[in-house]
Order: C-alpha cells, then structure tokens, then sequence
C-alpha cells in the first residue's frame, strides 16, 4: 500500500512518498538480516532520516528474531506503517505470529514494565544484568526497541496471533 501524499521538498532532499508494506512469510535466521536491510534502505530513501531509517530497522530485526524464536509455526506478518498526522507521521512497525500462552504472557509482562519504567534505558540495563544469568535466551530485544529507539510497544491478540507493535512519530526536517 502507497500513500498518495508527499513529504515536501522543503524537508530536505528529494522529494518523499511514505510508503507501508505487509509480508507474510515464514521468518528464519538467515532472512532477519535481508529484511532488515531493505527496511534500512527503503525507509532511508522514503522518509529522508538514516537514524530514523536506523532504527525502524533495529525494531524489525528484534521483532523478526522474536517470531523466529518464540513462533509456534513457520509464518508471520510483518508489517511498517505510515500514517500521516497533521503535523508530521506516525510509524509503526509490527509483526504477528502464533506463540505460546506463556511466551504471549511473558511479552505483555515486558511491555507493561516498560511502559511504566520512569526511564527505559535505565530498566533495559537492569534486564541486562539479569540477563547475564539466564540459561535460555536473553529476554532483551523487546527491552532493546524502547531503550534504543524510543518506540512506545504495546502488544495484542489478533485473529488468535500475538501482534507486537513498535511506534513512533516523525516530523520531517524543514531546510533552513
């Protein structure tokens, strides 16, 4: 899907459409990488921000790898979003897959403690440190998308699908 607005050319280089894009497909480790690059790359050259482009990447990967590792079956949905505001867009990087109650449970714990850390870098450093006593898996990426990018999570069941959900705001720069 296309949106048919543009990011005026006053913001700085050319002349922008943003665009989303949804895939279903069956994740694996070799292929985090790929997308993650292509979401870089697309989403530099649409919306104008490499930091910005950074980390909607960074969100993709650690969504990817969580479906990869906690997916009951070979297929998810991944999908970026930009949706126009009045003053800017709104950003939301999503992924959708089968997963166990306890995992489902397990990522609702992580993003209810984020939402309500004071400072979630500082709560992210703490997972950190417990993580260096875990046996199996870390339990960081979630963490590693509000600490490192800023991006608000929240997560929900859709047509009986964990969907965890990575958004953020943008306003593109205006030249000087």
């Amino acid at each position: 899907m296309v949106n048919d607005r543009r990011i005026p050319a006053e913001s700085g280089g050319i002349e922008a459409l943003p665009a989303s894009f949804a895939i279903r497909f069956s994740p694996s480790s070799h292929l985090i990488s790929i997308v993650r690059r292509f979401v870089h790359s697309f989403y530099g050259k649409v919306l104008d921000d490499a930091e910005l482009a950074s980390q909607l990447a960074l969100a993709t990967h650690e969504l990817l790898e969580n479906a990869v590792k906690y997916g009951t079956t070979n297929e998810a949905g991944l999908a970026v979003t930009v949706a126009e505001l009045d003053d800017g867009f709104s950003i939301t990087v999503a992924i959708r897959n089968r997963a166990e109650e306890e995992d489902i449970a397990e990522a609702r714990r992580l993003i209810d403690a984020l939402a309500g850390a004071a400072d979630p870098f500082a709560y992210y450093q703490e997972l950190m440190h417990e993580a260096a006593e875990r046996v199996d898996g870390s339990g960081l990426g979630i963490a590693r998308i509000a600490a490192e990018t800023g991006m608000t999570l929240e997560a929900a069941i859709v047509d009986d699908e964990l969907e965890i959900r990575a958004r953020t705001t943008f306003k593109p720069r205006r030249s000087t």
